[in-house]
């Protein structure tokens, strides 16, 4: 007796491993049979980088071998994987593969043509629903439905009155299609006792008010006898979305109203959102009660509050995310929200990160005296990373709260001149005040709620503090340099640099692209704080030129640096004569180096850059791969 042959072992963890890193490096051939070999190792993450390498890397005519092999599941599976990754590069083989005699071949085309989604296999999907092998049919359906384009329902609606599992998948897809004109068709289907909660899930997702009305008046008619937690969820969804006040609403609310007692918690909720979605009525307040204890964020006004203008003095006097939502709803609302409540509900506590936020959505829309009063309280009590966020609103309400600033004797000096910096007091005064301060420290707090301000920020004497206090005073200056360009900076700056070196000094040269300040970088890269290697790095990049250039060469060839850093760094500054080392490293094992090569390689065109490029298009790393493909393309 013969005995089959062994198929290869699984290959191992580390095996793997060293294959994936030698990957990007190998020629073709031995790429697509390190693949071949890799797709076999169970696990996902291994499994999905040699995926996607050979769906940019393996020819057509291997992949359809692939679809067409009988005796190897695991290659079978792989090729439709790759096969859907290409995405709309898929196109032109699947809609072939569509018409191919062997239906199990044909399965897998129309699989992946519903993964692309792309509008032009719609018409060869609608000549599959008429596929002789039912498998092909069911998944033609499906694959039509994801293209969401309603044209086709004329083609599913047969399938309704067909086989169970075609009838499922095609309810399934007019759901996706979402199109009123699925409603009738579904809605005849709800009392059926195998597809009803599949039809009335469908008529969910299409939304609107015939599919609501449809579904109420199933609900009213068999509450007795349907899944009370899906219909009621199904029904809070549908009314989430409706743009007017729908039919039956006092019977629907007394059914919803009975739910709110449910035993199941998310019926509870789904109860209380489609109460509160119906409108004003009597259960609005155990129905906020339970929306407030449910999972939503307060940072997101809940759907089923959307068009609630009525209930945001009432959100507002509670604390917590119904104070968020309040505010939220004031924002768009505007002319309805109520100013005492308003203004109550933002000196009753310091709020909690998340709601400044809202505050600040209302506040741009909501403009009054009485809510300037409010906003200035809540400003002089928060701390200084509340008041960065409160800031922009200063302008908004600038002469309310001028009037209020004159009538409050309780504002010390440091936040009056800061109030009058955003109220729009002009920059020369302000200057000259910020000037007249002491100590030091009381000035410089002042300056880092200011420094947003182009035009103030640009007549301060920042040489002479940088003379008297550079300890306290270098790290602002170069950030606001950085930020307005202010290149009158850069010779202090740099003489600090040397002295006492910190990141935003060094950023600071770089962004400004100080040319002089290459030797002082250079000198830091030498003897500096190993740290701010990586930033010094960085910055000699953004400056350029033969000196920085040749210093990042030399710290990425002596391993001076982590690759990743000096291919980056260079990548900001190479010139075509550097394009020899990126060919070089276009296999490296770190894809961000990889993704710096296919950058600068992109950026000077000839054929050995393009071959390069065409290896750094089958890369397993997604963004690598697609950089590469854009500029190939290009």
């Amino acid at each position: 007796m013969v005995e089959a042959p062994a198929k290869d072992p699984e290959p191992s963890w580390e095996e793997c491993m060293e294959l994936l890193d030698q990957l990007p490096a190998l020629p073709t051939d031995a790429r697509v049979a390190a693949i071949e070999r890799l797709i076999r190792n169970s696990s996902p993450v291994i499994r999905e980088r040699a995926l996607r390498t050979g769906a940019a890397v393996v020819s057509d005519e291997r992949l359809e071998s692939y679809l067409r092999e009988e005796a190897d599941d695991v290659l079978r599976n792989a090729g439709l994987e790759m096969l859907k990754m290409r995405g709309p590069r898929a196109l032109t083989l699947a809609v072939r593969l569509l018409r191919d005699r062997d239906p199990d071949v044909a399965l897998q085309a129309v699989l992946a043509l519903g993964h692309v989604r792309d509008l032009r296999a719609l018409e060869p999907l609608r000549a599959a629903l008429n596929h002789e092998d039912s498998n092909v049919v069911q998944a033609a359906i499906e694959a039509v439905g994801k293209l969401g384009d309603a044209r086709a329902i004329p083609d599913l609606l047969p399938f309704l009155e067909s086989d169970p599992w075609l009838q499922i998948a095609t309810i399934q897809a007019l759901g996706d299609l979402r199109s009123p004109a699925a409603v009738t068709p579904l809605t005849k289907l709800l009392t059926d006792m195998m597809v009803g909660p599949l039809a009335a899930e469908s008529l969910a997702r299409i939304g609107g008010a015939k599919a609501f009305q449809a579904l109420c008046r199933h609900w009213l008619r068999f509450r007795e006898e349907v899944d009370a937690e899906t219909m009621v969820g199904l029904l809070a969804h549908i009314l989430e979305g409706l743009t007017t006040a729908p039919r039956h609403q006092e019977e629907l609310r007394a059914s919803l109203a009975g739910m709110l007692d449910a035993p199941e918690e998310n019926t509870r909720l789904s109860a209380a959102r489609g109460l509160l979605a119906l409108g004003h009525g009597p259960q609005d307040p155990p129905a906020l009660v339970l929306v407030c204890d449910g999972p939503a964020d307060a940072s997101v006004l809940p759907a089923c509050l959307a068009k609630r203008k009525d209930l945001i003095s009432d959100l507002l006097a509670q604390p917590g995310k119904a104070r968020s939502w309040g505010f939220l709803l004031a924002s768009r609302f505007p002319r309805a929200a109520p100013l005492n409540a308003l203004a109550a509900a933002t000196r009753d506590e310091l709020p909690p990160a998340e709601l400044i936020g809202s505050i600040v959505k209302a506040f741009r829309k909501v403009r009054h005296p009485a809510l300037a009063e409010a906003l200035l309280d809540l400003y002089l009590e928060a701390p200084p990373d509340y008041r960065s966020a409160l800031a922009p609103l200063m302008a908004t309400h600038r002469n309310e709260l001028k009037t209020a600033l004159t009538d409050r004797p309780d504002v010390d000096d440091e936040a009056r001149l800061i109030l009058a910096a955003h109220l729009g007091l002009g920059p020369r005064d302000v200057v000259a005040q910020i000037v007249e301060m002491r100590p030091h420290e009381a000035r410089l707090r002042v300056l880092n709620q200011v420094a947003t301000q182009e035009d103030l920020v640009r007549q301060l004497p920042w040489d002479g503090w940088l003379g008297e206090r550079p300890d306290l005073y270098a790290a602002l200056a170069a950030r606001v340099a950085a930020e307005f360009s202010l290149r009158d900076l850069v010779p202090p700056l740099r003489a600090q640099l040397g002295q006492r070196p910190n990141p935003d000094l060094i950023r600071a040269v770089g962004e400004l692209g100080d040319r002089e300040s290459v030797p002082v970088l250079l000198g830091l890269l030498d003897g500096g704080p190993k740290n701010l290697v990586p930033l010094i790095l960085e910055s000699l990049g953004r400056v350029g030129g033969p000196e920085a250039r040749q210093a990042i060469r030399r710290a990425i060839l002596e391993g001076r640096c982590e690759p990743r850093i000096g291919y980056r760094a260079l990548s900001l500054c190479a010139i075509e004569e550097d394009d020899a080392l990126f060919r070089r490293a276009v296999g490296h094992p770190d894809w961000y180096v990889r993704l710096a090569c296919a950058d600068v390689l992109g950026r000077f065109v000839r054929p050995e850059n393009l071959a390069a490029l065409s290896q750094l298009a089958a890369d397993p790393v997604g963004i690598v791969s697609q950089r590469a493909l854009s500029f190939l393309e290009a």
